[in-house]
């Protein structure tokens, strides 16, 4: 058993971190989710773009001819002040989506070899003759039936 965290998320705990998000939601009524069209064919901005979209604004404003009738510096002005605030957010959130999925991904991990460890000892006490034993170790085998290499219908133990 390996033990990767010893936790507990009380209910209350998780209700108010639900309630959070959805405030969160609320502060960023503005968001949208793209399809995965939108998202491969969009122009995208990045670290080594950034200089080049602020050197086009202060040149649209020093030069307001250069800037065309479909371009209004306003926008772009709000465009890129939105997008240096979401990144901000965005890096947080990504830290504590990734926090959030491995700490789940460990909790699972202990339950599993937990529950594998009670698995493999049924079936050792079976094996023994303990009474009652065997109807145990058929009921969780059958949770593995089509699983593994060829069908296997036994999990891994070590």
């Amino acid at each position: 058993m390996s033990g990767y965290i010893t936790a507990t998320f009380p209910q209350e705990k998780e209700q108010r971190a639900l309630e959070l998000i959805a405030e969160l939601k609320e502060i960023l009524p503005f968001v949208i989710k793209l399809s995965p069209s939108d998202r491969k064919t969009m122009p995208k901005i990045d670290d080594g773009r950034i200089p080049f979209v602020e050197k086009s604004l202060l040149f649209g404003k020093q030069q307001p001819m250069i800037v065309p009738p479909f371009a209004p510096l306003d926008e772009l002005t709000n465009d890129l002040s939105l997008f240096s605030s979401l990144r901000r957010v965005a890096l947080d959130l990504a830290t504590l989506s990734e926090m959030v999925s491995d700490t789940r991904l460990a909790a699972g991990s202990d339950a599993y070899q937990a529950a594998l460890s009670i698995y493999k000892s049924a079936k050792g006490a079976s094996k023994m003759g303990v009474p009652g034993t065997q109807s145990i170790v058929d009921e969780l085998s059958k949770l593995f039936d089509g699983q593994g290499p060829n069908g296997n219908t036994t999990p891994s133990t070590n």
